[in-house]
């Protein structure tokens, strides 16, 4: 492979001006001498393609990370890498709920059960174990006093975690605040926590580091800013900078999970670690016979949550007008303990939907407190997760004034109003494809799955043919009228070009779906474009004199052989010029495609938000990049072109077939594009009424309301339970409110 990255850099130039060339040959040999527009329309269109060659080629190299950072790149990486994340988590945790002075505190405690390394292993040899044999691990802490957990977890010999529970438990959560903890002071020798979903990962076909670093390149793309060098993702995992926070090993398939254990105990490189799992899961996963504990791991469990500490919680929530309608609920708790309502309540899952469902809203809770409608817990939690998201959105009204935040009681409020029961609906229909194709994540690229893959290349190969096909027949046609001495040629050609143009679009855009129907394999990930004039004169500059220092000599190259070929003037120095155009051109180009696609160091992390509007900036910005290119190139080309000369038909023919390539590479990027499908995808579904045109802002209010919270560039719903429930809900809307 090193063999061929070597040889590439002058294998494709070669091979794109042999190309050109040898097309642009054969063209003459077939043509007659007055058709030399012609071949100035065609040697423009070739340059334009040869245009795209140097930054595809770029963008592949740039997915392949090769290199290593050096230990100084590494030491600033961390050090920006420590502010992102302590940003991004300071955030995410108000969005929560997660940072009241008055949390309710779940006690933890160390597991019982035999799913732990020897305790030696865990914390060391201690006096009563090594001398009298006996004496245990001690692990004990509450989540309303995280300094002292994180004391604790900083004395354990390795530094590694394994919290268990059941869902609802407040596991994530519990990860989440020791993250914080850990970032507010953090002491010599602590590493970054780095919180990342374990879904989707396959410990046999990507190794654990690999796995790593690859997650911190796409959550944190300023790990990839050219100032930290090749590769300082992988060089931070190599010499053990981050520690990983690995959340949900139970969203794994069963016979994964002990492979992911293995694969963790083997992984030199990650000794620290923090992981979740659900009880069951955790225990069947290292008693199968390829299973094992995690080595050197202490492992908690919680305690349920007492129903004293729930109605401290509760009361000091309520409005002082609210207090009233509660009294029955809160004396229903202490009086039985056992009925349903104080059972549902012994989770801080439900303790959280009863806070944001009742008090929120000002509901009264008097009926929770009938055994009749609610005889378990479990249809407790069912009616507080059917009226959450209602809920949820009428309790936070839209903020008026963003910036104007400190005068809100919430920080967060979404941007839109939204009808509640239709959000409610709009959330169940996403809840409901996530649960078919079994994840937990939702990537905004991944929507087309919802829509069969025929339909989506149908719609894109008519939308893009029709357009393009009309676009650059009326250009074409409205350039040769222009050129015309009749009278009434210019409406002909108009005319020509909208009956001829789509059908030749129609065909070609089809053909071109069919094709992409047709390669197996085919996925679509999001890209990067940081569109920032602002503070990047200086990148921009350097950007440009590479793209001119790597460009010009092919594209004199290609412009000699195509002025060869086309007979575009028998002047030399016209030659001359001609060459130094087009290689300026190609060298422009080149340099504006890698300022735009090169992270800086301050860049936030990546949310779903930014993907996909930085995706649509790269497909729309290479767009007008490369039109503009094709439109300079026929542009001079005319001028010198014989019975096309004249620098005014030049520049005309130039504006309209840079707008037409324009259209043209939009059109083209787009339709290969994640943000394009993902556009075609809202469009149709929003056709069948099941999701809002403006999803992504339904998406962001719900995570600004704690619907939804963010792990990197992928939503999720609050709680697995709340995304199954809805999934059941989606197009039964007929659940009662609460009165």
């Amino acid at each position: 492979m090193r063999g061929w990255a070597g040889w590439r850099r002058v294998v494709l130039p070669a091979a794109g001006v042999t190309a050109v060339a040898g097309i642009g040959y054969g063209l003459t040999r077939l043509s007659e001498s007055d058709a030399a527009v012609n071949w100035a329309q065609l040697a423009s269109v070739a340059l334009g393609v040869f245009a795209l060659v140097p930054p595809l080629v770029g963008t592949w190299r740039r997915r392949q990370p090769g290199g290593t950072s050096t230990i100084e790149q590494i030491d600033r990486a961390e050090r920006v890498l420590r502010v992102l994340v302590h940003e991004q988590w300071r955030e995410e945790i108000v969005m929560r709920d997660l940072d009241e002075p008055a949390r309710l505190p779940v006690r933890w405690k160390i597991s019982g059960l035999d799913v732990m390394d020897q305790d030696e292993h865990v914390e060391g040899l201690r006096l009563l174990r090594s001398w009298f044999g006996f004496g245990r691990v001690r692990f004990d802490g509450r989540t309303d006093r995280m300094p002292e957990m994180a004391s604790r977890f900083r004395k354990l010999d390795r530094r590694r975690l394994v919290i268990l529970g059941e869902a609802g438990m407040g596991k994530t959560t519990l990860a989440v605040l020791l993250l914080r903890e850990l970032l507010k002071e953090p002491q010599p020798g602590d590493r970054i926590p780095v919180l990342l979903s374990m879904s989707g990962w396959d410990p046999a076909a990507e190794p654990v580091h690999r796995w790593l670093g690859r997650r911190l390149r796409e959550n944190y793309p300023a790990l990839r800013a050219p100032e930290f060098g090749p590769d300082a993702a992988r060089g931070l995992v190599a010499y053990r900078r981050i520690l990983p926070v690995l959340d949900g090993l139970d969203e794994l398939p069963e016979a994964m999970r002990p492979r992911a254990v293995n694969a963790l105990n083997a992984a030199s490189k990650v000794d620290s670690l923090i992981l979740t799992c659900r009880t069951a899961e955790y225990v069947t996963a290292v008693n199968l016979h390829d299973g094992v504990a995690l080595a050197g791991a202490a492992v908690i469990e919680p305690r349920p949550v007492k129903s004293s500490d729930v109605v401290s919680y509760l009361r000091d929530r309520l409005a002082p007008g609210q207090r009233a309608d509660w009294t029955g609920l809160l004396s229903a708790l202490k009086a039985d303990p056992d009925g349903p309502l104080p059972k549902a309540l012994s989770t801080p899952l439900v303790v959280w939907l009863l806070h944001k469902v009742y008090v929120e809203t000002r509901a009264n809770p008097a009926p929770l407190c009938d055994a009749g409608r609610f005889p378990t817990a479990a249809a407790v939690t069912d009616h507080l997760l059917d009226n959450l998201v209602q809920a949820s959105f009428a309790a936070t009204s839209p903020d008026e004034d963003p910036t104007e935040r400190h005068e809100h009681d919430h920080p967060f409020r979404p941007q839109r109003s939204w009808d509640p029961s239709e959000a409610r609906r709009w959330l169940s229909f996403v809840a409901r494809q996530m649960s078919e194709i079994g994840t937990r994540d939702f990537y905004w690229w991944h929507l087309h799955r919802a829509i069969s893959r025929r339909w989506i290349t149908l719609v894109g190969g008519v939308t893009v043919g029709l357009t393009v096909g009309v676009t650059v027949g009326l250009t074409s046609d409205a350039v040769v009228a222009l050129r015309s001495p009749h009278e009434g040629s210019l409406r002909d050609a108009l005319l020509f070009g909208l009956s001829g143009g789509p059908v030749g679009g129609l065909v070609g855009g089809l053909t071109g779906g069919l094709i992409l129907e047709r390669l197996k394999g085919y996925t679509l990930e999001p890209a990067y474009a940081k569109l920032r004039w602002r503070g990047s004169a200086g990148r921009l500059a350097v950007q440009l004199a590479l793209g001119l220092v790597t460009v010009l000599p092919v594209g004199m190259i290609a412009a000699f052989a195509l002025w060869r070929v086309a007979g575009i003037s028998s002047q030399v120095d016209n030659l001359i010029l001609y060459a130094l155009v087009i290689g300026v051109i190609g060298g422009v180009t080149l340099g504006l495609n890698k300022w735009v696609t090169t992270p800086l160091t301050n860049d936030r992390p990546q949310g779903p938000l930014i993907t996909l509007r930085r995706d649509l900036q790269l497909v729309y910005g290479r767009s007008l990049t490369f039109g503009l290119a094709l439109g300079l190139a026929f542009g001079f080309a005319g001028t010198l072109v014989n019975g096309f000369s004249g620098l005014l038909h030049g520049a005309e023919a130039g504006i309209a077939f840079g707008l037409a390539g324009g259209v043209v590479f939009t059109l083209m990027f787009g339709f290969t594009g994640a943000s394009s499908i993902y556009l075609v995808a809202v469009a149709m579904l929003r056709a069948r009424g099941r999701i809002p045109l403006r999803l992504m802002s339904l998406l962001e209010d719900a995570h600004r309301v704690g619907l939804l919270r963010q792990v990197g560039p992928a939503y999720r719903f609050r709680h697995e339970k709340l995304q199954d429930r809805l999934a059941q809900l989606d197009g039964h809307d007929d659940r009662p409110e609460p009165k």
